[in-house]
């Protein structure tokens, strides 16, 4: 099965990657600005967006996926932008097939593994797919287990109800919850890739710590960390000019 994408633009070839619980369309503005100078290609990864829904979900059949749509396409030499989730598959696929990329550009996320903070978010989406009838009543149920709002507003973008008022998020929430440990884990390793890679974190994030630098160098020896000011998780999305900017002076060779 090939995932679902939408291509726009005209030039190089960039694939980006989204998060988890995400989908190819929260990158829509982010690939219109890239689209004068590059084929942008947003991926729906599995068990997201409109592409297929599975029971397995790890980063090494992530990746495997996103090959089968790279030959699929014919798509050669191309830079790949993977944020959070993305980003693991983006490293994964580096690791697999060196040969196929050009640059390797991760968002907000390192090769290590993460610890389990999603137990609260799992009760809460499937309140949501048990009571809610409407959208502001999801919205109060996700509030009642986390008061971040551009986390549930992010949520909520996946959900849609039926003519009879039945909730469905467009993610496969059971192969996610039960793949849980999978994304959590690092990366799987037994080389590295030695080509430039590019890290690029947020100051108001956690996700990848002075500490975590050292497994960082090992497995990318050739990485260029770079810190976007005053962004969190969702660099792209609180300091979008400044992404951009970063983006397109690494796209562009000069960086």
């Amino acid at each position: 099965m090939i995932l679902s994408a939408s291509v726009i633009g005209v030039g190089e070839p960039v694939i980006i990657l989204h998060g988890l619980f995400g989908e190819s369309k929260n990158w829509n503005s982010i690939a219109k600005e890239l689209a004068s100078n590059f084929e942008v290609h947003l991926i729906d990864q599995r068990n997201h967006g409109v592409s297929f829904h599975h029971k397995e979900h790890n980063y090494v059949v992530l990746a495997e996926d996103l090959n089968q749509y790279i030959e699929a396409k014919n798509i050669v030499n191309s830079s790949i932008i993977g944020h959070s989730m993305g980003g693991k598959v983006a490293m994964q696929f580096a690791l697999l097939y060196p040969h196929k990329l050009k640059k390797l550009i991760i968002l907000d996320i390192a090769p290590k593994q993460y610890k389990d903070k999603s137990v609260k978010i799992f009760q809460a989406l499937n309140k949501v797919l048990a009571q809610s009838k409407s959208r502001k009543e999801a919205y109060k149920i996700l509030m009642e287990y986390s008061d971040d709002i551009v986390i549930n507003n992010f949520l909520l973008k996946g959900l849609s109800f039926s003519k009879d008022k039945q909730p469905n998020f467009k993610f496969n929430l059971k192969s996610i919850e039960e793949n849980m440990s999978n994304m959590l884990d690092s990366i799987s390793t037994n080389t590295t890739f030695n080509s430039m890679t590019y890290f690029l974190s947020g100051e108001k994030s956690e996700y990848i710590k002075q500490k975590d630098i050292q497994y960082i160098e090992q497995v990318f020896p050739n990485n260029h960390i770079i810190e976007i000011e005053n962004a969190g998780h969702w660099i792209h999305f609180d300091q979008k000019e400044k992404f951009l900017n970063t983006i397109k002076t690494i796209l562009n060779k000069q960086l």
